[in-house]
């Protein structure tokens, strides 16, 4: 039976963010020991749910940071592991007598990746509080998204938080890589604000070199167009998006409208942004004369982009996503079965992924000799 790449590593994961959660689940299902410590739950968070999605695959044990008997059994844990992925900050694991340079000194060799809002340094690094919203709101990501000329929106999904968790996950692999050769740990500062600048390398590169600051513009890009969403003769919307000259000409001869080509006004990319909103209302006309389906036969025949606008019910039952085996089934602590979103790489034609939670237990039963040798 083959081995899964990442078989033998020990990773330790310590917070309670979905960052870290996401990241050591991506090393999780490629064969990692990950042992998640679990901190005691505040009074008004009794009821919540005992588990997360994301510690499917995971050793979950629960750690009282207050406790001597468990700071020192986790001193002892990390002089035998490969790598800690942890959102708590520096200056709250000094507080807990816990130094982490004192920690990484014990153990040469282990990684240490801090995945938080803004960083371990800064101002605002560690120890400000933050959270998926406050990330977007500082980091420029929500004056990019909402209606034009409309108020800016909070993205529907927690882009800075898996951005932030992917690169904490692409930093520990990079350290883990160099400790084999060198015996050496790397220490890991990842941050979920830098990671969204990052992710806005196009966009932020524009505005440094024009000094223009880009305005919401809904569905629509700013250096395309058409690029839109758009009404279809059986009221459903299909999204498109036209960048180059030949998908211009393209996009132009599918639909009918080869005198699209002859207009002044749309003969390259800066004149048909110019005059975006005569042209999408020209191909708001055209596009009222299929139904969705028939507009997407024909966009096909030209290797046009387009969309649908799928809610989570058309996501699930979609060909694609089904073909790709994208949603598994996992089991709970209690039993319970659910159906959750799998890990979105494909290695060798197959996908690797936790299927059970596993449950907690007090970290001052565990034996570290025997929680390596399981």
């Amino acid at each position: 039976m083959t081995l899964k790449p990442l078989e033998g590593i020990t990773i330790v994961e310590m917070g309670t963010t979905e960052a870290e959660g996401i990241a050591t689940l991506l090393l999780s299902d490629y064969g990692a020991e990950v042992i998640r410590l679990e901190f005691p739950k505040k009074e008004q968070e009794e009821n919540c749910q005992d588990f997360r999605i994301c510690d499917r695959g995971k050793r979950r044990i629960r750690f009282r940071p207050d406790v001597r008997e468990d700071r020192t059994w986790l001193e002892e844990l990390l002089s035998h592991v490969d790598a800690v992925v942890t959102s708590v900050p520096d200056i709250r694991m000094s507080q807990w007598n816990l130094d982490v340079d004192t920690l990484c000194g014990r153990n040469p060799a282990m990684v240490y990746t801090s995945v938080t809002g803004y960083g371990q340094t800064g101002p605002y690094g560690n120890g400000r509080l933050y959270n998926e919203a406050a990330i977007q709101a500082e980091s420029g990501f929500m004056a990019t998204t909402g209606p034009e000329h409309g108020e800016p929106v909070r993205s529907g999904s927690d882009f800075a938080t898996f951005a932030a968790a992917a690169n904490a996950c692409i930093g520990t692999l990079m350290a883990l890589i160099d400790a084999q050769r060198t015996g050496r740990g790397r220490r890991i500062d990842v941050s979920m604000m830098d990671s969204i600048l990052y992710g806005f390398e196009n966009q932020f590169s524009v505005y440094l070199k024009s000094g223009l600051i880009p305005e919401r513009l809904g569905n629509h890009y700013a250096l395309s167009a058409p690029v839109g969403d758009f009404m279809c003769k059986d009221g459903k919307k299909i999204m498109i998006s036209v960048a180059t000259g030949v998908q211009w000409e393209n996009f132009a001869d599918v639909m009918g409208h080869p005198e699209w080509l002859e207009n002044p006004d749309y003969r390259n990319v800066s004149a048909r942004l110019k005059n975006h909103c005569q042209l999408e209302k020209e191909v708001s006309a055209a596009f009222l004369e299929y139904t969705s389906q028939e507009l997407m036969r024909r966009l096909q025949t030209k290797k046009c982009i387009y969309g649908q606008i799928n809610n989570f019910r058309e996501v699930t039952e979609h060909e694609q996503v089904q073909a790709r085996r994208m949603l598994i089934e996992i089991e709970a602590p209690d039993g319970t079965k659910l159906t959750v979103p799998s890990n979105p790489l494909v290695m060798d034609g197959k996908k690797n992924a936790g299927t059970v939670i596993n449950d907690t237990k007090m970290c001052r039963e565990c034996d570290i000799e025997k929680l390596f040798l399981a």
